[in-house]
């Protein structure tokens, strides 16, 4: 991969910054739960609809990512599903940093989505924090995004910004070409602890790699 000139030569990921020659591999294991509605006992948010299409022969080889059919993607994806891009909060981008992918990708999200909204897209990638898993990094995309929503909040750049709800479009590339989109919905409603009042005692497992880890998770859990 460092052949083909992909990967970053000091190690970090730097999506959309002009400092940005390429993305740094990581190693990622991630787990996400489907569900009926109907059969949740958590919603944290919902699966409204998903998409994939595939660059095809291109003359500049597989490494080269395809505005058209990334457009293409995007247009036909929020023409299907009914939704318009104008109601989406957040999008969460493949982007890897790499001097071929971003600019394609950017120039096909703005072309697609942006045109005709009067107010900026809120955007970033997780690759920036994480680094690029390769075949888990669109369950990365979908575990950042799925914490933005529980806390109320998404870093943008390096600001924390608020989070009201809504909708999160996330786009996951494949390398030889492949492309896909999902629209997540954040769940509306209040979440309520509907335990048994029996004032029981009851033993609750918490594991950490050092002491500390199991602090912070005791901590968190006390603040909840």
């Amino acid at each position: 991969m460092y052949k083909v000139g992909v990967l970053s030569v000091d190690g970090y990921c730097r999506p959309y910054d002009e400092e940005g020659a390429g993305y740094m591999r990581s190693d990622t294991a991630v787990v996400v739960y489907l569900q009926k509605a109907k059969d949740a006992r958590r919603i944290y948010a919902t699966f409204v609809y998903g998409k994939t299409n595939c660059d095809g022969f291109k003359e500049e080889g597989i490494t080269f990512p395809s505005f058209d059919k990334q457009k293409m993607l995007l247009e036909e994806f929020y023409e299907e599903c009914g939704i318009s891009p104008i109601k989406l909060s957040y999008m969460e981008a493949h982007a890897t940093g790499t001097l071929a992918g971003d600019p394609v990708e950017l120039q096909a999200i703005d072309e697609s989505l942006c045109s005709k909204r009067d107010f900026p897209l809120l955007l970033g990638s997780v690759k920036s924090n994480l680094g690029h898993s390769e075949p888990v990094s669109g369950h990365c995309q979908i575990t950042k995004d799925m914490t933005a929503i529980i806390e109320g909040r998404v870093k943008i750049v390096t600001e924390p910004t608020e989070w009201k709800g809504g909708y999160i479009g996330i786009n996951s590339f494949g390398f030889g070409g492949a492309n896909c989109h999902i629209l997540l919905k954040s769940n509306p409603k209040i979440k309520v602890n509907n335990g048994t009042d029996d004032n029981l005692p009851r033993l609750v497992a918490i594991s950490g790699r050092t002491e500390e880890a199991v602090k912070i998770i005791l901590d968190d859990n006390y603040d909840r």
